[in-house]
């Protein structure tokens, strides 16, 4: 078995520039001015400069952010820049997989900086780590900060694993969360906020081991490439968007299953499902998990502050978790420099 040496990126100061994509749908034209500008004054705020790749003001090519070409190149001019310091997503979509054939891992590499999104996106982060050794973030992009009344939980998670690390951080969950399609609404300008239950425990136990976090079905489509690492005693963090119905899910799960994935992983880690996912009582997670997981040998948790809801924690694709349900706890290892 190749194993790679494990790269911790630096961590991000002030004195860097938050450089964003768009790996995979198109951003200019799609998303409202005015919401990429709230986005943009946001990190500002927080006292960071921004600069924009090409493929988030320009290039659009059908039902993506430009062609793939164009995406990897924006890609590798943020790498080559001693400017930049952190590389983040816009938001995801589909097709990033399409990038990643194309990319200089030798220049990923030799120039460690933070890689950061969700969804899709997580099929970039991915890849680099099981390339390079380079650990990546799956955690929020920049809409995650344009929306309305955006979450201070979601900045604290991505400053105490990127910005101001500790030594070991231990995940509290958040006390409310918002998944509503504001968008849709005349009175656009705030959430409609839940009280969150916490963290859920499905199967007991106590875990550590290096993490694979990413959208389930982004890394199913990764399965028997390169750009899978070995999940043989790793933890899994999993994640599925708005669209993605009990159906779906179901689904997916079995899929993992008769690959032979719940045989390997050592925990399983489920963000938070929205609304519209239109999960129930007589419809549950729950089902689903004691259909295919009943036997389960290792802790799983669910309810979990990532996913398609805000807020969500910044996870360290390739760094290390600990799990231990009796304390309902989550701690995650230093992850850069």
């Amino acid at each position: 078995m190749n194993i790679v040496k494990k790269i911790l990126p630096p961590r991000l100061d002030k004195s860097k520039l938050i450089g964003v994509i768009a790996p995979a749908d198109p951003v200019a034209g799609v998303c409202p001015e005015e919401t990429i500008k709230r986005g943009y004054e946001y990190l500002k705020s927080k006292g960071f400069s921004v600069t924009e790749g090409r493929s988030v003001k320009f290039l659009t090519q059908k039902h993506t952010a430009g062609t793939a070409l164009s995406r990897v190149e924006d890609i590798h001019d943020f790498i080559k820049r001693e400017d930049i310091g952190c590389i983040m997503a816009f938001w995801g979509g589909f097709n990033t997989n399409q990038l990643l054939d194309k990319l200089d891992y030798d220049l990923i590499k030799a120039n460690p900086k933070i890689f950061i999104g969700y969804s899709d996106v997580t099929a970039l982060t991915t890849a680099i780590t099981a390339k390079t050794g380079l650990i990546t973030f799956s955690g929020p992009g920049v809409i995650s900060f344009a929306k309305p009344e955006p979450f201070e939980y979601t900045w604290d998670y991505f400053e105490k694993m990127c910005i101001s690390p500790q030594e070991s951080l231990t995940i509290e969950p958040s006390q409310n969360y918002a998944d509503d399609l504001y968008f849709l609404r005349e009175d656009d300008d705030h959430r409609i906020k839940k009280n969150n239950d916490g963290l859920k425990i499905f199967t007991p136990g106590k875990a550590a081991g290096e993490i694979i976090a990413g959208n389930l079905q982004t890394l199913l489509i990764l399965n028997g490439t390169e750009y899978l690492p070995d999940i043989t005693g790793k933890i899994l963090f999993i994640e599925e968007d708005e669209t993605s119905t009990p159906a779906h899910v179901d689904r997916f799960i079995y899929q993992c299953k008769q690959l032979g994935w719940f045989n390997k992983i050592s925990g399983l880690i489920i963000g938070r499902f929205t609304e519209q996912s239109s999960f129930s009582s007589k419809d549950s997670l729950e089902d689903i998990l004691k259909d295919h997981l009943s036997e389960a040998k290792f802790p799983i948790l669910y309810n979990v502050d990532f996913g398609h809801s805000d807020p969500l924690i910044t996870i360290p694709n390739g760094g290390f978790a600990t799990i231990d349900t009796e304390k309902k706890q989550i701690m995650f290892r230093q992850a850069v420099v």
